[in-house]
C-alpha cells in the first residue's frame, strides 16, 4: 500500500483496512480554517480512492473533537469564500463506511457534521452546540435536515435556534450517537469496531449502506445547497458583521481583565 499522505493540519494512517484521519491542531481545539478544509478534502479523496481502505475514521487530537469552522478572527470578505459544502458532498456520496470517533466536545461543524457519518462514537464527557444564529449565520453540514430527522423538530431547534448544549448522553438517547465508549483507550475501542466492519463482505457492506442512505440522499444534497445559498447571503450582512465586532470587543475586554489580574498589585 502506498504511504499515507502528509498534511500540515491533519494526521493520516491506515490500520488493517481502516483509514484514520485526525484533526491535529490541539493548540486551537482542532478549529477548522480554510487550509484545514482543503486538507480534509484531499485526505478523503485519497481514502476513498484507496481500494484497500474499507472504513474511514475521523477523530481529533487532544481534548476536543473540533470547535468547528473559524471565522471570527478572520476578515469577513475572506471567510465569505469559505466553502465546506464540497466536503459535505463527499461525506454524503461516500460509498465506504464512515465513522466519527468523537474524542471530546464538538462545536459548530464539530456537531453539525456528525449525522453525515454512518457511525458515531463519543467519550462520556463530550458535549455539543451550534452557535449559528448567535453569529447571524445559517445551519451547516445539512444539519437543518439531519438534526430534525434524527432528533425531531423540538430537539433540533434546541441546538440550532436556541444554541443550547446537548451532552453525549442526550444525543445517544436521541439516536444521533451510536454508542458512548470509555475515555480510556477510546480510539483503540473505536478502531476495533472499525476493523471488524472492514473485514465484512465488501459487496454486501456497500449495498446495504446504499440501501440505508439512498432514501434521503437527495434531501441531504438539497439541504447542503440551500444552506450554502443562505450562508452566502448572511455572511456579509449587518447581523454577522455586528456579531463579529461584539465578539472581538468581548475578547479584548476579557484579555485586558486577565492581564490586570495577572499584574502585581500597585501600592
Amino acid at each position: 500500500m502506498s504511504a499515507s499522505p502528509q498534511f500540515r493540519y491533519l494526521c493520516t494512517e491506515v490500520r488493517d483496512g481502516v483509514a484514520v484521519i485526525t484533526y491535529a491542531r490541539p493548540e486551537v481545539a482542532n478549529a477548522i480554517n480554510v487550509d484545514v478544509m482543503k486538507e480534509l478534502v484531499a485526505a478523503y479523496t485519497w481514502a476513498i480512492a484507496n481500494d484497500k481502505v474499507k472504513v474511514i475514521v475521523q477523530t481529533g487530537l487532544g481534548d476536543f473533537f473540533t470547535t468547528g469552522i473559524v471565522f471570527l478572527v478572520a476578515a469577513l470578505p475572506v471567510f465569505a469564500l469559505f466553502d465546506s459544502s464540497s466536503f459535505n458532498k463527499m461525506l454524503i456520496d461516500c460509498e465506504k463506511v464512515t465513522i466519527a470517533a468523537v474524542n471530546g466536545p464538538g462545536a459548530g461543524y464539530g456537531a453539525s457534521s456528525l449525522a453525515l457519518f454512518d457511525l458515531v462514537y463519543a467519550v462520556p464527557n463530550a458535549y455539543f452546540f451550534t452557535p449559528f444564529v448567535k453569529w447571524g449565520l445559517s445551519a451547516e453540514a445539512c444539519s437543518s435536515f439531519t438534526f430534525t430527522h434524527c432528533l425531531g423538530r423540538q430537539k433540533a431547534a434546541h441546538l440550532i435556534l436556541a444554541g443550547e448544549r446537548m451532552t453525549a448522553q442526550e444525543l445517544e438517547s436521541a439516536g444521533m450517537i451510536s454508542k458512548i465508549l470509555p475515555k480510556n483507550k477510546f480510539l483503540d475501542s473505536v478502531l476495533r469496531i472499525a476493523q471488524k466492519v472492514a473485514q465484512l463482505p465488501p459487496i454486501s457492506l456497500k449495498a446495504n449502506k446504499s440501501l440505508m442512505t439512498g432514501y434521503f440522499k437527495q434531501e441531504l444534497h438539497q439541504a447542503n445547497d440551500l444552506e450554502k445559498e443562505l450562508f452566502e447571503t448572511l455572511i456579509t450582512g449587518s447581523e454577522t458583521t455586528n456579531a463579529v465586532t461584539r465578539f472581538k470587543e468581548e475578547q479584548r475586554a476579557r484579555k485586558q481583565a486577565l492581564a490586570g489580574r495577572a499584574s502585581p498589585s500597585k501600592l
